[in-house]
């Protein structure tokens, strides 16, 4: 597994900038999210997710006015320490 540079992990955590990606192609960027997906996601608050996930991970589509939590619960994508945290 490669180290990533603070430039990919802010990418993974919030996309792109507009001057273009810290990696070299969008599949450099996935290979990076499934390698580092438990660092990245240690990151954000329980019941949000990082772009990378929204990108890579989402298999849904979210409802018009869907909040993030009720998108993770609707498909099954929180955990039990998360729901805890949550308190759900």
């Amino acid at each position: 597994m490669e180290d990533l540079n603070l430039e990919q992990y802010l990418e993974l955590l919030l996309g792109p900038k507009e001057s273009g990606s810290a990696f070299d192609s969008d599949e450099s960027r996935r290979t990076a999210w499934n390698s580092h997906t438990v660092e990245v996601m240690s990151l954000v608050d329980p019941g949000s997710r990082p772009w990378a996930w929204w990108q890579y991970t989402a298999q849904l589509p979210m409802l018009p006015g869907e909040s993030d939590v009720a998108y993770l619960q609707r498909c099954g994508a929180l955990g039990d320490v998360e729901r805890q945290q949550l308190n759900l």
